[in-house]
């Protein structure tokens, strides 16, 4: 009886919400004529009905596993998030998508960059990051290289960079218009080739393969810009979900967790984007998850166990440094467990010490060597200590050198950043927030606290025994301040002027990576509550992203 008052409850509401927003989709189209959206709209409605009808079926009348649906409504609501949430609209999503493209010129064997590192794309592709075609060229540069270049000092928007309306009009309306033509002529010559603006990232090309990958797909087939961005962002969700199902897979108790990280707004809308922060946040999920598997129910550490988590080290990791001391969690595997053949018996014996220090040994060159060949040259920046400029804040930044002979003023720029920034960084988290932090643009209020009131709820117990030990807490809890000390000493140090009282340049989305250690830190038996709620928890966050993106998608809409 209860199952069928929480859809009871569930499905009229979203129907109601579904109409009040429709109104304001309406609105919108009638000032702009762009009927196309209603219809848009219209299969939204119809998809996310139908995913949280299924969806309350499965998790409140079945016993059926987590990982079966996890993938499914993972890349039903990650499409829907691509779509509500066009190219270029997440966080610095532009200068990941040049990242994956320069990685795609390598696949294909063409030539990646012009002279000065700046990356080559099809001309065809130069309209995204130049919307109102206010480019101008340098014909000199451009005969020289063969490839159209832009003037420096040119300037054009990106699309999505604000989203309005008109981010909608012209990627659905007049994309494929757009990127029909294979050339751009100027000064008398046809160009296929064009040079864009936006630098690179630089960090270990591993996390932009998929991307990449799905880029040149879409290049061999020869398609449109819209399909080539469209398949770069969809191998990126789905190296998500792969590793997500995985998380959910080995890890031996509250799976559940694992879904609500992943059904997090700012989690989805980074999933089915080109940000590296997909593949970051789900290779934490598959990497914790795998090593409490190791810790709780595999009975041997082997050489395939080392291959996978020396792949995570020294090829996930070295994105972004301040993720390593998540690596510290593999001191909780047991010792006598490192064995590589034959039977454990329990017991440490030389061959298992020997091996756990050459796993350990193993796992740590592999994210050294891979940081002394991507990011040597920051690190040794930071460590010097010498003073370096802020282009965008026309001043010096914080280095490492005056914040050690300035102690005090330390430790109240971290008290600061605390006081004032938490509830932003609590905000940007769970999705109050997104697009480039657009507070227009975001879950409702409402939605905000049910996701807090979810996640509360999900950390009480079912009255069996705790997951983690004493010893696996204190030791995860010593990494997890590690990770957010290095966040925000690394934004401290890269973003932060000198004039500034707190740290700039930090965002809730870079918590997401450690949130689930976190919840599983914090699980604890002093309220008990039974499994059914929290598989009723599951499906109030799918219900709030599909509500939410439909009061998003209205928003838009309307933002002429």
């Amino acid at each position: 009886m209860k199952k069928i008052l929480c859809l009871s409850i569930y499905i009229p509401g979203f129907i109601i919400i579904a109409y009040i927003q429709s109104l304001y989709v309406k609105m919108g189209t009638l000032n702009t004529g762009d009927s196309f959206l209603n219809s848009i709209y219209l299969i939204l409605t119809v998809t996310f009905f139908i995913v949280l009808l299924l969806s309350g079926i499965y998790l409140g009348f079945t016993k059926l596993s987590l990982v079966k649906i996890y993938p499914v409504v993972m890349l039903i609501l990650g499409l829907a998030y691509m779509f509500v949430f066009p190219v270029m609209s997440a966080p610095d999503e532009i200068a990941h998508f040049i990242s994956a493209y320069k990685i795609s010129n390598k696949i294909l064997g063409e030539q990646a960059t012009v002279k000065d590192g700046h990356v080559i794309v099809r001309a065809r592709d130069l309209w995204i990051e130049d919307v109102d075609g206010e480019y101008t060229f340098d014909e000199k540069k451009s005969m020289e290289e063969g490839v159209l270049i832009p003037n420096g000092g040119s300037y054009g928007k990106i699309i999505s960079s604000k989203l309005e309306e008109a981010s909608y009009k012209v990627f659905y309306g007049e994309g494929n218009s757009r990127s029909n033509n294979n050339y751009i002529s100027f000064s008398g010559k046809d160009y296929k080739k064009a040079q864009s603006l936006h630098s690179p990232v630089n960090t270990i090309p591993s996390v932009y393969f998929l991307p990449a990958l799905g880029i040149s797909i879409g290049r061999v087939l020869n398609l449109n810009t819209l399909y080539l961005v469209f398949f770069g962002r969809m191998a990126n969700l789905l190296l998500f979900i792969v590793l997500g199902t995985l998380g959910i897979y080995f890890l031996p108790k509250f799976k559940e967790f694992v879904f609500l990280v992943s059904l997090l707004p700012t989690t989805l809308e980074l999933a089915s984007s080109y940000s590296y922060d997909a593949v970051m946040i789900s290779s934490m999920i598959f990497l914790v998850s795998y090593v409490f598997y190791l810790v709780h129910e595999k009975s041997s550490f082997n050489i395939k166990d080392l291959i996978i988590i020396s792949i995570i080290a020294g090829f996930v990791l070295p994105c972004k440094m301040v993720y390593f001391p998540v690596l510290l969690l593999l001191f909780t595997i047991p010792m006598y467990k490192f064995k590589l053949r034959g039977e454990v018996d329990g017991k440490i014996k030389k061959e298992n010490a020997i091996f756990y220090l050459f796993s350990a040994t193993v796992v740590l060159l592999s994210w050294v060597f891979a940081m002394y060949l991507i990011n040597r040259s920051a690190v040794i920046g930071y460590s010097t200590g010498s003073t370096s400029s802020l282009e965008w804040a026309g001043e010096e930044s914080y280095t490492i050198s005056y914040l050690l002979h300035n102690k005090f003023k330390a430790v109240k720029l971290f008290y600061n950043t605390i006081i004032l920034q938490l509830e932003y960084y609590h905000q940007t988290m769970l999705g109050f927030y997104m697009g480039h932090a657009d507070e227009v643009i975001g879950i409702p209020y409402i939605g905000f606290l049910a996701l807090n009131i979810g996640l509360i709820l999900s950390l009480f117990g079912d009255g069996e025994e705790i997951f983690l030990t004493a010893k696996e807490k204190i030791l995860s809890s010593i990494s997890m301040l590690f990770v957010i000390f290095l966040v925000l000493l690394s934004m401290l140090i890269a973003w932060t002027p000198i004039s500034s009282e707190f740290i700039k340049g930090v965002s809730g989305r870079y918590f997401i990576p450690i949130l689930l250690p976190i919840l599983l830190i914090l699980k604890n038996n002093k309220i008990i509550i039974k499994n059914d709620i929290r598989r009723n928890i599951i499906l109030l966050f799918i219900f709030i992203n599909t509500v939410s993106l439909l009061k998003i998608f209205s928003t838009v809409c309307i933002r002429l």
